[in-house]
């Protein structure tokens, strides 16, 4: 069909045929066929046979959003059967503990979270609180006396900041 149009290329046939082989070597019919279609509506932009590396770009371009597609599709594929295998492990994994390992995973979670209240009941302990304003005062070179400082109706995060 580009045969009609005028060429760049060598008098020889021989080597211009197996340039365009090499060229559209992977290319789909689809692909060549739009791609011939578009460089006879003058997508090129210049009135020449295109030269192979040319007409594979054509190619390309009409390929492209069909290509990105198929690796979306694929990508989504992936996702999904990596998806069930996580829902099929998961299945398996609960339906083989036991009572006696449910009961172990109860407790064992229980004194984590004993522990961890513990440690937040004790940071806001008042003994921790005078602490942390001790050190903060000593820090900035004062000396903490509870009796000199004044009550500031801004709140006490304010208060305890003024006293250091």
């Amino acid at each position: 069909m580009l045969s009609g149009l005028r060429s760049r290329a060598s008098d020889n046939d021989s080597l211009n045929v197996a340039l365009y082989y090499i060229a559209l070597e992977g290319v789909t019919r689809h692909g060549l066929q739009v791609a011939t279609k578009n460089i006879l509506q003058g997508s090129l932009g210049h009135p020449f046979l295109p030269d192979p590396p040319e007409l594979r770009q054509e190619c390309n371009k009409v390929m492209k959003p069909i290509l990105d597609a198929m690796a979306w599709d694929a990508n989504r594929d992936r996702i999904l059967r990596e998806q069930r295998e996580e829902q099929r492990q998961r299945s398996q994994s609960q339906s083989t503990w036991t009572p006696e390992s449910r009961a172990r995973a109860t407790e064992k979670w229980q004194s984590v979270k004993a522990a961890m209240q513990d440690k937040r009941d004790e940071e806001n302990s008042y003994d921790a609180a005078m602490a942390r304003l001790q050190a903060a005062a000593e820090a900035n070179g004062h000396e903490l006396d509870l009796e000199t400082m004044k009550p500031v109706s801004t709140g006490s995060f304010k208060q305890a900041g003024r006293a250091a």
